[in-house]
């Protein structure tokens, strides 16, 4: 015999279903920990004077600021190159599908954001025709300057613009890297603020709906390309509810964003750099951010000073190294925290090099049938276009820093992509690409990151360094 309920059971069910959801959302949700005051900002009692640029530095917010300060000097120990992994001999696919592009000659783990200026300067990717628009993303002066002075500085000479932000000394320790000035008002640490220009266009008319702490972190952590005729390093979006890798490769392809052109297919490519944004934001958001967490509430610890006040540390690391933050908060919803996320990273790692190492295989296949001049022209250009596309996604996924943490059916997505893009372009040329043929073009007598005294920024030796901008890195590295 069948129960039929009656409507006003079935409402009150439905309320008490909304309940029991709204209360596991709210307990999962960001909360103070239990008896850790919640930091607060206070406005400065005097403005420290600029620098040339009109940069407050962050040494000159030390004694009003001593915590964040000493917390932000904290990043010093993560070391660079020191005890960093070379990515290319990890991951020598890289090399194969970024050939004809910087990162296909240099790429290793990033150093702590102290260093930015240093690790700038002294990789392989650095040579004397590389211009000021990559200190985008390592030093408030630039976005200063650029406002003074106009779009032409991000063209300008990379080198030159160091000496001048070191005054001459090469000592790239003297240089403002990432510092207060790149995530705070200038004149008011208290307040946030986004610096990079472009970015603010990219967010678009929706920019409230994320929170502006993350906001300050994506404009550094997302995608970006160089735009061909300002110099200015510019994101692929419109909105910031538009914020995917999906999206952001139409964005490149109807604005025709091209890094660098495959010599060997004639492929116009795309690089992509380090999304963590759009991993976390974009669309309707990751879980995380679909609970409330801001990147400073993973990745920014709140410490206690010695007179119990709660402050917001600098030093940024993974909220794995936390072991308050996942006992007290992280733990009370996830049963092990390190085991979800190695399973996702191991997850990660699988299908993204084999995908990597396929794509890999299908420039070989495509390199061919060029050669042998088999193709005819729509079919040349939509292979080239795939190799353009299935790079993109592929980059997508191995570019994000957090290697399958912050959104791991994200990047079952863009790599499902990268893979259905190759299987069309398997049928045009009437091979298969797979990952069990790729040969690795790793030479550790080229990818290496050890290039010592040959590099003009060389700080262990200042006196021998060349004065050419880079001309013996450049002949070793060749030109980016």
């Amino acid at each position: 015999m069948k129960h039929k309920l009656t409507k006003k059971a079935v409402t009150c069910m439905c309320v008490l279903a909304i309940g029991v959801v709204s209360v596991g959302v709210y307990a999962c949700a960001p909360k103070a920990n239990t008896g850790v005051p919640t930091p607060s900002a206070s406005s400065p009692s005097y403005i420290p004077e600029a620098n040339k640029y009109g940069v407050i530095t962050a040494e000159s917010w030390a004694d009003q600021y001593p915590d964040q300060y000493a917390s932000y000097l904290e990043n010093n120990k993560n070391t660079w190159p020191e005890g960093k992994a070379n990515k290319l001999e990890l991951y020598p696919e890289m090399i194969t599908l970024g050939k004809g592009y910087g990162y296909a000659k240099f790429f290793s783990e990033p150093g702590g954001h102290t260093s930015s200026i240093y690790t700038t300067t002294h990789n392989g990717r650095i040579t004397e025709k590389t211009k000021t628009q990559c200190l985008a993303c390592k030093t408030p002066n630039v976005h200063y300057q650029v406002a003074a002075e106009g779009n032409d500085v991000w063209k300008t000479n990379l080198y030159q613009t160091v000496d001048d932000y070191t005054d001459g000394t090469k000592d790239v320790s003297q240089a403002e890297g990432i510092s207060c000035a790149n995530c705070h008002e200038n004149n008011d640490p208290s307040s946030l603020a986004i610096l990079r220009a472009d970015w603010k266009r990219a967010l678009g008319a929706n920019a409230d709906k994320v929170p502006e702490s993350a906001e300050v972190c994506g404009q550094c952590h997302c995608d970006y390309s160089m735009n061909a005729q300002t110099g200015e390093p510019t994101s692929p979006y419109d909105d910031v509810t538009e914020m995917t890798p999906d999206n952001a490769l139409q964005w490149y392809d109807n604005h025709n964003f091209v890094d660098w052109t495959y010599e060997s297919t004639g492929a116009k490519m795309i690089s992509v750099r380090h999304s963590e944004f759009e991993y976390n934001y974009g669309g309707e958001g990751n879980h995380m951010a679909q609970l409330g967490y801001t990147c400073a509430d993973c990745h920014m610890a709140t410490e206690v000073d010695d007179q119990g006040n709660a402050y917001t540390s600098h030093y940024w690391i993974s909220p794995l190294d936390n072991e308050e933050l996942l006992k007290n908060d992280c733990n009370t919803c996830h049963k092990d925290l390190k085991a979800e996320v190695q399973a996702k990273q191991d997850e990660w790692k699988t299908m993204t090099q084999n995908a990597g190492q396929r794509a890999s295989v299908y420039v070989k296949n495509l390199e061919k049938a060029v050669a042998a001049g088999s193709l005819n022209d729509e079919q040349l250009a939509r292979a080239q276009y795939i190799q353009r596309a299935a790079t993109f996604y592929w980059n997508s996924s191995f570019a994000e820093n957090s290697k399958g943490a912050h959104n791991i059916s994200l990047f079952r997505h863009v790599i499902d992509q990268c893979n259905t893009l190759l299987d069309e372009g398997d049928q045009i040329l009437g091979v298969t690409s797979d990952a069990k043929d790729f040969q690795s073009e790793y030479n550790p007598d080229v990818n290496t990151l050890d290039f010592g005294s040959d590099h003009y920024y060389n700080q262990q030796d200042p006196e021998t360094a060349t004065q050419d901008y880079g001309t013996e890195a450049a002949q070793k590295y060749g030109n980016q």
